[in-house]
């Protein structure tokens, strides 16, 4: 019993029959055989896909003329790639022009330009409008991300910042400089003060 398979559905070619005529019920069609590369591709697929029978799909080339216009061609046949070449045997091809120059000492080094450094830029306050505020509406009115917003204000849940009064926008993302909320009526310099003062009573747990 023969072992060989179909190359595209890979079934025993001795299992699958021929294809039978409908009128003579005789048999129309047996497997082919590919004389590119000594496939067999069984009557099954070529029923199910016509083109298999002029066509191979390994080497991809057909045996009847290509229906391509004029100026066209077939794609080229599948060929392997070449074996990689030892990296010494690559440079020693390598011509004199193509090398890179060599290297020219006492170069002066230029230093770096004090406009190109990008400083960043310092946070700005934000006094909290608990009726009209959200870390959405902040993220589009600053252009920040939100999850920016909530990692610098440590902020784990949206709804905690309606229990904030001023929130920090990150200077990293906003470029601005100017708080888009109102001023208190103290001053930013010292609605800043009463912030640090909190968070230091809170993390000292004192009360006054």
């Amino acid at each position: 019993m023969s072992t060989e398979a179909c190359c595209t559905c890979a079934a025993l070619l001795s299992t699958i029959p021929p294809t039978y005529d409908e009128k003579t019920e005789k048999p129309a069609q047996y497997e082919r055989r590919l004389e590119c590369c000594g496939r067999a591709i069984c009557s099954r697929c070529m029923s199910d896909n016509p083109r298999f029978a002029t066509y191979c799909p390994f080497c991809q080339v057909s045996i009847t003329p290509s229906p391509l216009p004029q100026g066209l061609r077939d794609p080229p046949a599948y060929s392997p790639p070449p074996s990689p070449r030892p990296r010494h045997a690559t440079l020693a091809r390598v011509d004199t022009h193509e090398r890179p120059p060599p290297y020219e000492e006492h170069q002066p080094v230029q230093p770096p330009s004090e406009k190109n450094t990008n400083e960043p830029a310092p946070d700005v306050l934000h006094f909290v409008d608990p009726d009209n505020d959200t870390v959405t509406n902040l993220s589009l009115r600053y252009g920040v991300p939100a999850n920016a917003l909530r990692k610098t204000n440590n902020i784990f849940a949206d709804h905690l910042l309606h229990g904030r009064r001023t929130v920090l926008i990150p200077g990293e993302y906003y470029k601005g400089g100017v708080s888009l909320s109102p001023r208190p009526v103290e001053g930013e310099e010292e609605e800043a003060r009463k912030v640090k003062l909190r968070k230091w009573m809170v993390a000292c747990k004192v009360a006054e």
